[in-house]
């Protein structure tokens, strides 16, 4: 039995459709559900123990250097095969896949895998042929035995690649998303939660209904609850945002839309003493309480230990009490005159954010939920604060990983985030202030909403110290905007 070694190329660069979406990312750069495509593959083929390595091709002047790379790596020469693999297909079948990077460990002739007339890859019986073979396999045009396979989908294709990268679901609250080309649907044990965002969309006075995607076809039983929605083949902002795709204009076509709809909510006058009510539990007893959960985390001395060493606070509640501090100042220095609570989305993010611009369409998805209509109503600000989160906060560039924590030669902690962020802020600014609504008071919010995340994202503990430094750099700009 052979050993294995895989080429990923990732030399084919996207065409136009496809960068509307990937700006100037490779297929192989490209992020799917906050990991690229490239580790991707690489993760599922570190789950074949015939697998030596994967060797990564990205230009033709690396051709020398992969040779060189294909025999150091090689088990054998001339009997190591060789699986060569083009990154402009996805993994649509994972157990295809492996059974092709098993099959690979007994071939004796080249085969060309894929659907019908496309190659997704191209299995070579040694490392001699793969390298006598290599201006062929660059130039893709390979022939031998065809294998047909259901592993790959080919993401040339925009309505493949719309199909694939929409499909990534944030499951954390769902132990089932299921679906096809024209629906998906959500199935949860959390009954409660499934019942009121589906209840959501048929509480909404009737003007606020085209902003959002109609559940239907609700179902409950003892132990789970479902609802199904039309799917939309666009990809959410968030994909797009990371990606370095859009534009400042375009961003401010997209918040054209987004502050029309902000501007339009339903609104209830409220008098003063419960608009700071539904702000408090809000942005400070929400805090409170998920400062208590993270507080019977392990991980949460280990972050105090870090916060103390490397920036100029001494623990996480020290962080909390300058946030609080700033609450009561910026409050006071930023009063509402029309006291009122607005029907909201709840988690207003660019992941929960449809939007097409060639169909001028945008839509919103995964409200917060509500079971009575009292429900629907929560402070003017909290949407703006999920919004400035992914403009100004970054959040999604958090969870695709695009990030760095560094320590420089004064021991000082350093978060560092692949995003030239400022001219999407200016934007952001424009609208609010045109809006009427504070700049330094959604910041503040949105200080609160990293930290209050923080003990519902421990799978990675990285990223939430990162979320604990974010919040710091707001604080300190909320600070200098109270001073100025």
């Amino acid at each position: 039995m052979k050993k294995v070694i895989v080429v990923y190329d990732d030399s084919l660069k996207p065409n136009k459709e496809i960068r509307t979406i990937t700006g100037d990312k490779s297929y192989g750069e490209t992020i799917f559900k906050r990991v690229t495509l490239k580790n991707r593959i690489k993760e599922e083929v570190s789950k074949n123990k015939a697998v030596l390595t994967m060797l990564d091709f990205e230009e033709e002047k690396e051709t020398d250097k992969l040779k060189a790379d294909l025999i150091s790596g090689a088990d054998s020469y001339e009997n190591t095969a060789v699986v060569y693999f083009y990154s402009n297909y996805g993994l649509a079948d994972t157990g295809e896949f492996q059974g092709l990077l098993t099959k690979a460990c007994y071939i004796n002739d080249v085969f060309v895998a894929g659907n019908g007339e496309e190659t997704a890859a191209v299995l070579l019986p040694d490392v001699k042929t793969c390298i006598a073979q290599l201006d062929a396999l660059r130039e893709r045009k390979m022939t031998g035995d065809r294998i047909e396979t259901e592993a790959f989908m080919n993401l040339s294709v925009l309505g493949n690649f719309l199909t694939f990268i929409t499909s990534g679901f944030d499951a954390r609250f769902f132990n089932a998303l299921a679906g096809d080309e024209y629906t998906v649907t959500k199935r949860s044990t959390k009954i409660e939660k499934i019942k009121s965002e589906y209840n959501f969309y048929y509480l909404l006075p009737e003007n606020m209904k085209m902003w959002f995607v109609m559940p239907y076809d609700y179902k409950e039983d003892k132990e789970s609850a479902s609802y199904t929605m039309e799917r939309f083949h666009m990809t959410d902002i968030a994909i797009r945002f990371v990606h370095g795709a859009v534009s400042c204009e375009e961003l401010s076509e997209i918040l054209d839309k987004l502050f029309y709809f902000l501007q339009l909510r339903k609104s209830k006058p409220v008098d003063t003493i419960v608009a700071k009510e539904v702000a408090d539990e809000l942005y400070l007893k929400k805090l409170a309480q998920r400062m208590e959960d993270l507080k019977k985390l392990p991980e949460y001395a280990q972050f105090d230990a870090l916060i103390a060493m490397g920036t100029k606070y001494d623990s996480i509640e020290k962080i909390v009490e300058h946030y609080i501090g700033l609450y009561e100042k910026v409050t006071k220095a930023y009063p509402e005159k029309d006291k009122k609570l607005v029907v909201g989305h709840g988690d207003l993010c660019f992941s929960n954010i449809l939007y097409s611009r060639e169909a001028n369409l945008l839509k919103l998805i995964d409200p917060k939920g509500a079971l009575a209509e009292d429900d629907l109503y929560t402070d003017p600000y909290y949407d703006l604060a999920k919004l400035s989160h992914s403009i100004c906060g970054c959040y999604d560039f958090f969870n695709s990983g695009l990030y760095q924590i560094t320590m420089d030669r004064d021991m000082k902690i350093k978060l560092s985030i692949d995003a030239d962020s400022q001219p999407y802020v200016d934007i952001f600014k424009k609208y609010l202030e045109e809006s009427g609504y504070s700049y330094t008071k959604v910041r503040l919010y949105e200080a609160s909403l990293f930290l209050s995340m923080l003990p519902y994202h421990m799978d990675q503990p990285g990223k939430v110290f990162g979320f604990i430094l974010n919040a710091i750099r707001i604080l300190e700009e909320v600070e200098a905007c109270t001073k100025n």
